[in-house]
């Protein structure tokens, strides 16, 4: 396995929690606060973040290897494989996402079940090769991605009724709706979804300064995504965004940039290619999650039965679009994210104190 650098490293990671994320305004229900629930949880997320980072360094190993050292063999395991079926659950979360994407704004005619079986024989041909094949792809789309960020960013000042005083007045309903948008809702999605890189950091070159270029990537999320909530907010109003499916992709729909028109295509590209790097990334960590609790050599011939189970997911996982979203807010968010996002690496982090772990080499 080809090692990777710090850089390809940050770039995966970005285009990872961009992702689903850029697709909608997260925290919307704060209003035309929503940026300030995104500084607010991105803030939070640096010592979440960092605290994924010291859990690795200190056990030197990835996140099933930590589980068995700091809960046993037995209920390490358990916990593991609770973490596998986790990773293939979000992974057919995002899936079901992008299927809804497509089958709303480019393939109207098309059902949900061939754009999902389209996507996964796409992320099943990435995880054949190295995972840093992933990563290196990501770091080499990552500038395309930026010059489209700055060309919306010009775009929306074409868009006829944009105006920064839809963000107007600042906390109208108080500090509390701010809040409780950041936590656990930001926090958890984006953030604590990458929880999933403890199954990729052993494969890092060198790991002296992970802590640092992590911070920086938390950072350039929070901006990136901030700068991004701003936008949609002054284009659409708060209205308009709560009532879209995918606020993004309506704002792209009616920005121009120069006589450049219907620029969404380029745009769908972007959002297609983040999702599938995205979900790739959470099928690799089930894959090598699900290869270490039965300590396998090889986990490659686990791809079909894996990617079977996320196309299954992705399309029963709920029956509507609106109910997708609505587990993932209420449910997933509080019952799911929280608990192994959170609590069970903060559990291990105070037994790494209590007990000195023994790195692994």
């Amino acid at each position: 396995m080809k090692k990777i650098t710090y850089t390809e490293l940050f770039s995966a990671m970005l285009v990872f929690e961009l992702g689903s994320a850029i697709l909608f305004v997260l925290g919307i229900s704060a209003k035309q606060d929503a940026w300030l629930s995104m500084i607010i949880a991105t803030i939070a997320a640096f010592p979440l973040v960092y605290m994924y980072v010291t859990l690795f360094k200190k056990y030197n190993a990835n996140l099933p290897q930590i589980l068995e050292a700091a809960f046993g063999k037995i209920l390490g395991k358990a916990l593991s494989a609770i973490y596998a079926i986790y990773f293939l659950y979000i992974a057919a979360r995002v899936t079901r996402d992008f299927d809804e994407l497509n089958v709303s704004t480019i393939y109207r005619q098309a059902p949900i079940s061939a754009i999902s079986i389209a996507i996964l024989i796409v992320v099943l041909y990435y995880i054949m090769f190295d995972i840093s094949v992933t990563i290196k792809s990501a770091h080499m789309l990552l500038p395309a991605f930026v010059f489209l960020a700055v060309i919306q960013f010009l775009g929306i000042f074409t868009i006829n009724g944009i105006s920064i005083k839809k963000l107007l007045p600042v906390l109208e309903n108080g500090f509390l709706p701010v809040i409780k948008a950041a936590f656990p809702q930001i926090l958890t999605f984006p953030y604590g979804e990458l929880i999933t890189f403890m199954m990729i950091f052993p494969e890092i070159h060198l790991k002296k300064d992970l802590n640092k270029y992590c911070m920086a990537l938390v950072a350039a999320t929070g901006l990136w995504l901030t700068i991004n909530t701003v936008e949609i907010l002054a284009a659409l109003g708060v209205a308009e965004t709560a009532r879209a499916n995918f606020p993004f992709y309506q704002l792209v729909l009616v920005m121009k940039f120069g006589s450049f028109r219907n620029l969404d295509p380029f745009y769908a590209v972007e959002i297609v290619i983040c999702g599938v790097i995205k979900i790739t990334i959470f099928a690799y960590a089930a894959l090598r999650t699900l290869q270490s609790i039965f300590n396998l050599k090889e986990y490659k011939f686990l791809l079909l039965p894996v990617g079977t189970i996320i196309y299954a997911l992705s399309i029963i996982i709920a029956d509507s679009y609106p109910l997708h979203i609505l587990i993932g807010l209420k449910l997933t968010t509080v019952y799911i994210h929280v608990p192994l996002q959170i609590i069970i690496p903060l559990i291990v982090l105070i037994l790494s104190f209590i007990k000195k772990p023994q790195k692994q080499q």
